[in-house]
């Protein structure tokens, strides 16, 4: 399971662009949802001038959180984020979840395209509570009471 991680494309001339998440505070239990923190950018091992810099869009658990955009003037040689935020992800009924990150491309004038595939996810799981029902019941007769153990954790 994991708190955190980081999706990358390949690597031409030492620069790449990338999407890196983080949970955000602790999980929201009662909701059964984990809040994550985001950014998307680029890593620059050269300068790029006049609209040099493209990224294209960013989907996490499918949705769009990053609609992409065109960057210039990165002669600083330090990373350059082009967006971050926040996106609150629910869970399963049994507590688990699985997200992916999309694939993450971009384009650099003189470089060419960059292409990084899509990669998965484990959110360290919510416990859920398990439910109890019960079978109709009269006096005198056997009623049947069943325990849905939705965690090993109750």
């Amino acid at each position: 399971m994991a708190t955190s991680g980081i999706v990358k494309t390949n690597v031409k001339y030492g620069s790449y662009f990338w999407v890196e998440w983080e949970i955000s505070g602790s999980q929201d239990i009662a909701n059964n949802r984990t809040t994550i923190a985001w950014s998307c950018g680029l890593h620059p091992e050269e300068q790029y001038y006049d609209n040099a810099v493209k990224m294209n869009a960013v989907t996490i658990n499918g949705t769009k959180v990053y609609s992409g955009g065109t960057y210039s003037n990165i002669t600083d040689y330090q990373d350059r984020t082009f967006a971050s935020g926040t996106l609150t992800i629910p869970h399963n009924s049994d507590g688990s979840k699985n997200f992916t990150i999309s694939a993450v491309s971009g384009w650099i004038y003189g470089n060419g395209d960059y292409y990084g595939e899509a990669k998965s996810f484990t959110l360290p799981t919510i416990p859920r509570a398990s439910s109890v029902s019960c079978s109709s019941a009269n006096i005198g007769s056997k009623a049947t009471i069943t325990i849905n153990r939705a965690s090993t954790s109750f």
